[in-house]
């Protein structure tokens, strides 16, 4: 298969989004989150040889029920797919036929993604797609939890927010290897708002892409030079110094500077916060598949994924 793939890595609230839209100009087009490429590669032993109609059948139905795709409103005949890939019936080439009748309907279309928790799963990522391309983007911690706190999917709390920073930016022998092959652009979210129009001229010409001035003039009017340093004023001196008792020292690893010194958090402190965590996380996902899941096959709710 040929390479034609585009990979945005970030943890969530860290610049995807917007570093997305910039590159809608490009013959990937504007990145799309799909959830479901890393998930159902760890569940592939369950369906068995995809070879066999049956199994491949039940593959794709399972993939086009997830809400994300359900977006999508992919007119797919099951059937007909499954006489289009023979004799080729791997994961990879599924996923990259799904994407390419997305878009474009075309099987030689490119296209991009930007799902955040795949930096969780980038050697799956790697191993599917081993010619993509990957842009690496790292926001402050601090301002990812500011921005990660307002949204009802979590994380929940400082310490949370710590610790699934510190997880998803914790790849870096996975990223290395991407970058031997010189198949990775790494930037923060910072260098951006800075020098927007110089990183964009730098991933364009990464990406083997033509810039045209209208994209360099709609980011200039669209970067938000300000959103930056929030957490300074916006978080307390306690969920400060959380978050630096968890993530410091990747903070410090990833260049940004830390205020609180030896930061230390209680075991009382953990154990509220996990707590708090947990109970948060079921309400949001009994609200999410129950009460959701019965609007939406009501038709009274749009499939959505935020």
């Amino acid at each position: 298969m040929e390479s034609k793939q585009l990979f945005i890595l970030g943890a969530p609230r860290s610049g995807t989004t917007f570093l997305a839209s910039i590159l809608a100009d490009t013959s990937f087009g504007s990145p799309i989150e799909t959830h479901f490429i890393t998930k159902y590669f760890k569940k592939l032993e369950r369906y068995g040889e995809l070879c066999e109609r049956s199994n491949f059948k039940k593959l794709i139905k399972d993939i086009l029920a997830e809400r994300p795709i359900q977006q999508w409103k992919l007119a797919l005949d099951i059937d007909q797919f499954f006489d289009d890939l023979s004799p080729d019936y791997s994961y990879a080439t599924i996923v990259h036929a799904l994407m390419t009748r997305f878009r474009l309907a075309d099987p030689d279309a490119s296209w991009g993604d930007k799902t955040p928790h795949y930096l969780g799963d980038v050697e799956i990522l790697l191993e599917l797609f081993p010619n993509a391309r990957f842009i690496y983007i790292v926001r402050d911690g601090r301002d990812v939890a500011l921005s990660l706190l307002k949204k009802p999917w979590g994380p929940n709390n400082v310490v949370s927010c710590a610790e699934y920073w510190k997880i998803l930016n914790s790849k870096e022998l996975e990223l290395s290897e991407i970058a031997k092959k010189s198949n990775l652009f790494s930037l923060t979210y910072e260098e951006l708002l800075n020098n927007p129009t110089e990183l964009i001229r730098e991933i364009y010409q990464y990406l083997g892409e033509e810039l045209p001035k209208s994209r360099i003039i709609k980011v200039q009017k669209n970067t938000k030079i300000g959103n930056k340093e929030k957490w300074r004023t916006e978080l307390t001196i306690d969920q400060i110094r959380q978050f630096e008792a968890i993530a410091g020292n990747k903070l410090m690893e990833l260049g940004y500077p830390v205020l609180t010194s030896s930061p230390k958090i209680s075991l009382m402190e953990r154990f509220y916060f996990k707590t708090h965590e947990f109970i948060s996380k079921n309400i949001f996902l009994f609200h999410t598949n129950v009460i959701d899941g019965i609007l939406i096959k009501l038709g009274k709710k749009e499939p959505f994924s935020d």
